[in-house]
């Protein structure tokens, strides 16, 4: 089974008023807990998760690099899940807080695993 992962620069899912779900992902096993977390409950909730990753920005090559990794993961969490034709994928350029924050405006759910809050903590 393919898994449904779309690359999406400006999510449609606030006009449908599925729930939506925004989670960060990134290389950590905290965040691997907050993308499965948002994968089940998005299937609970009848809803779509959007998998961002944030970065600094760079080169094309670097960038492209990112976004492998990012559809990478999500896949291989829609596969151990089993929860498909949900997720959205998204790589952003820009300093963390700001661009989570500005995604759960049009969120439902913002899911964060454990190391984005200590990160952002201090």
């Amino acid at each position: 089974m393919e898994p449904d992962l779309r690359s999406s620069a400006s999510p449609d899912a606030p006009g449908s008023r599925r729930p939506w779900l925004v989670v960060g992902v990134g290389p950590t096993a905290e965040s691997r807990g907050a993308l499965f977390w948002a994968l089940r409950e998005a299937d609970r909730r009848d809803g779509t998760v959007l998998a961002v990753t944030v970065w600094a920005g760079g080169p094309e090559e670097v960038r492209a690099a990112r976004e492998a990794e990012l559809v990478a993961r999500v896949r291989e969490a829609v596969e151990e899940t089993g929860v498909s034709g949900r997720t959205q994928v998204q790589l952003v350029a820009g300093p963390v807080a700001a661009v989570l924050t500005a995604l759960s405006e049009q969120a439902d759910v913002l899911v964060l695993g454990q190391h984005h809050l200590a990160a952002d903590a201090g």
